[in-house]
């Protein structure tokens, strides 16, 4: 099969020639058969009749012409006799003939034979009978009565053999003339049928041919295809490393040298402080770098991929907002963050790569932004359908935009507007590439909108799964009035949807001096004053604090107000409280916060600012004791000091080994196992099995945490399957190491 398939070409031509030479045989010898039939219709049925017809013409003339013969007195009997037997040898010549070509029956000829061997006697007896009678003229009438008594029926028996001879030598001609006519329509219908396998051959040889050397352009299109590609990915990889090289270097250069720095200045308080700050900086810096190009990689070799899990949307938000603010107030940018339209806070999701998502957008949003500019983050239902939700992420900033040509490119890993850009802000080219992957990987989408000096605009649109919601418990809030002031019109709302929600009477105004005027017409109309006024700080004409101190005037201390703002509202603190404001909340209004908030007002009719402020977890494990398996001395000696920041007591052990006799010595003595992945002696995944079968009381409940470098999703489920309970990735995150204990302290 391959090699017809390898030559067609070959296959193709024989085939061709094989059809050609078998229909030139087949048409010789049916040329041969049609000659041979002529031949033999010409040597025998044709013959045959010709005689026959030959002794029909002499019995006819005989019989026709030897009545006036006799009539006619001039002539004698012997001229007659004469006539009879000149006829006579004619037809023994045909008979002959007639034996040697008829191929019917034999006794055709034999009855033929004896039929005109007795219409020959009959006559010459008449031309005898009418000489010896002669006596004068004979009448006509007499000659024509002797014919038809003596003469006819012989005749007539004659021609009786004759048409028997002459139908069955038509038969034979009747007959070949068929196998001949039968021979030639399969003649023709072969040569037809022969044509059209030639024909065809020939079209599918040339449609081969053609489509052979179609496939072989495109291959060479394909191959100039790659290896263009080839040689722009080498470039673009080239350029990635050499930008690399730089951008590694830069915050490695900071590190070691604000190290050094450190050093020589032990004993002053405020440059130690300034120079770790800068040291945590560009080391987390430096860890971005590296998570971009892990990525890129797990994206490259398929291995990228997400999880479902019930999240709190409001501390992804929380955090982003924590990280942005801090980023655009050091470059001199305003940062807005709103969510509107839907009052879910629970979602089932992948949390780490949607904040992967948007703190992308939003750095590179923060980053092309130039001071003066703003940047912001809205949040926004999209639709819903059953347990599904899709919300659109919009970042929009003011920055320096992007080129149509560019635009085009955007998410191919490596690239960057140019080498400008590269130098002046920095980055791998890698964030468009891993976010665009993301998203595909979580069912979304992603679309840009950007012109040069004009801003970007990306809107990020993702499905998320709803958890059960428990049961509404805003029941105790139905007697509470409230009014939201704020000039962003989605703001109020979104916060009078989720209020409305909770079973609040809520009022919400633009700006600060409608909302002087709604309290005031409230009060002079005996509406009574509303139990809780939210007021956001920065408003055009009268902003927050000096609306603040307006409705206080009017309502007196009865009122709760609380200031809603996006930002630190640290600075303004002092001067807020002067102006009668009780308390603080941040935005983006969450259903949470505000529900928290109304409830404490409901219940103790009072609000403290670290009520309303975001939580603030203090640990204290004082008492308690951990293991941990760490074969690398400095990290060991980080462990063991963040550990010891929160109370804990610590055994170290330097390989797996150690950790499984530590554990075995005293196993009631530890509250958890923090464990090494790859170590020598006994690596971390075979000393938590043999931890796991041990005969220790603890062993199967003893909870184990892998504290790797290994942070891929596959080193995740290799520490579950080897008996871990978690997976803490470093660097550690101290947050994470503090919340991990706190679920089994």
């Amino acid at each position: 099969m391959d090699f017809f398939k390898k030559n067609r070409m070959i296959v193709s031509v024989v085939a061709i020639c094989c059809l050609m030479l078998w229909y030139v045989l087949w048409t010789t010898l049916a040329v041969l058969h049609i000659n041979r039939q002529i031949d033999y219709v010409a040597g025998h049925p044709y013959k045959a009749m010709s005689e026959v017809s030959r002794i029909q013409g002499v019995v006819s003339q005989t019989t026709a012409y030897l009545p006036i013969l006799l009539a006619d007195g001039e002539n004698n009997l012997t001229e007659i006799r004469q006539i009879l037997v000149a006829a006579q040898t004619k037809n023994q010549k045909s008979l002959q003939v007639l034996k040697e070509v008829y191929l019917g029956n034999p006794y055709d000829l034999t009855a033929l034979e004896q039929a005109l061997s007795a219409l020959e006697k009959a006559l010459l007896q008449s031309a005898e009978f009418f000489e010896s009678n002669r006596s004068g003229a004979v009448q006509h009438s007499s000659v024509k009565e002797h014919f038809a008594v003596k003469i006819e029926p012989l005749q007539a028996e004659t021609e009786k053999a004759i048409k028997t001879v002459m139908a069955s030598a038509d038969r034979r001609v009747l007959m070949i003339e068929g196998e001949t006519d039968e021979r030639t329509k399969w003649a023709i219908i072969y040569a037809g049928v022969s044509g059209l396998l030639i024909v065809f051959l020939m079209l599918y040889t040339l449609r081969n041919e053609f489509q052979k050397n179609k496939l072989l352009l495109k291959h060479q299109l394909i191959l100039q295809d790659a290896l263009n590609s080839a040689k722009k990915a080498n470039d673009a990889k080239r350029s990635f490393l050499s930008r690399m090289s730089h951008e590694i270097r830069t915050p490695m250069n900071a590190i070691i040298g604000m190290t050094t720095i450190a050093f020589n200045y032990l004993d002053d308080q405020k440059r130690l402080t300034d120079c770790l700050s800068k040291i945590t900086f560009s080391s987390r810096h430096l860890l971005m770098l590296i998570n971009d190009v892990l990525d890129m990689s797990k994206i490259e070799d398929g291995k990228l991929n997400v999880n479902n899990e019930v999240f709190d949307l409001k501390k992804v938000i929380e955090s982003l907002t924590d990280i942005h603010y801090q980023q655009a107030a050091a470059r001199g940018l305003t940062f807005e963050l709103t969510v509107s339209g839907f009052d879910e806070e629970l979602l089932i999701g992948d949390p780490l790569r949607v904040n992967q998502i948007l703190i992308n957008l939003l750095s590179n949003a923060v980053k092309f932004t130039p001071k003066g500019g703003s940047v912001r983050l809205d949040v926004r239902k999209l639709r819903r359908q059953g347990d599904r939700l899709w919300l659109r992420f919009m970042i929009k900033d003011t920055g320096i935009g992007m080129e149509p040509e560019f635009l085009k490119n955007l998410y191919e890993p490596f690239e960057q507007a140019n080498n400008g850009v590269a130098k002046k802000y920095g980055g791998t080219g890698l964030g468009m590439a891993i976010t665009k992957n993301l998203v595909a990987l979580m069912d979304g989408s992603i679309d840009v909108q950007s012109e040069p000096g004009a801003g970007t605009v990306f809107n990020v649109d993702l499905p998320f799964g709803l958890p059960e919601q428990a049961e509404n418990k805003a029941a105790v809030l139905d007697e509470l009035k409230v009014l939201v002031v704020d000039d962003d019109r989605d703001c109020c709302e979104h916060a009078s949807l989720l209020l409305q929600k909770m079973g609040v009477c809520v009022d919400w105004v633009l700006n600060g001096f409608a909302a002087v005027d709604k309290v005031k017409f409230a009060l002079e109309n005996g509406e009574g004053c509303y139990d809780v006024c939210f007021i956001d700080w920065c408003m055009p004409d009268l902003d927050g604090i000096e609306t603040a101190r307006r409705i206080r005037e009017y309502v007196g201390p009865e009122a709760l107000i609380i200031i809603i703002s996006a930002y630190d509202w640290s600075e303004i603190e002092q001067q807020a409280r002067a102006a009668g404001v009780n308390a603080f909340i941040a935005k983006p209004l969450f259903a949470s916060s505000l529900y928290n908030t109304l409830l404490t007002v409901a219940q103790k009719g009072q609000l403290t600012a670290e009520e309303t402020g975001r939580e603030q977890i203090k640990y204290d494990f004082a008492g308690k004791k951990v293991l941990l398996a760490e074969d690398n001395e400095l990290n060991a000696e980080i462990a063991v000091e963040l550990l010891k920041l929160v109370g804990l007591e610590v055994d170290h052990a330097a390989n797996g080994q150690e950790a499984v006799e530590l554990f075995q010595q005293s196993a009631a003595a530890y509250l958890m196992i923090f464990m090494d992945i790859q170590m020598p002696v006994m690596n971390g995944y075979e000393a938590a099995r043999i931890i796991r079968n041990s005969d220790a009381a603890a062993a199967q409940s003893i909870p184990i945490i892998a504290m790797t470098a290994n942070a891929f999703r596959d080193d995740v489920q290799a520490a579950l399957d080897a008996g871990m309970n978690g997976h803490i990735a470093k660097p550690i995150d101290v947050d994470i190491l503090y919340k991990t204990i706190a679920e089994y302290a």
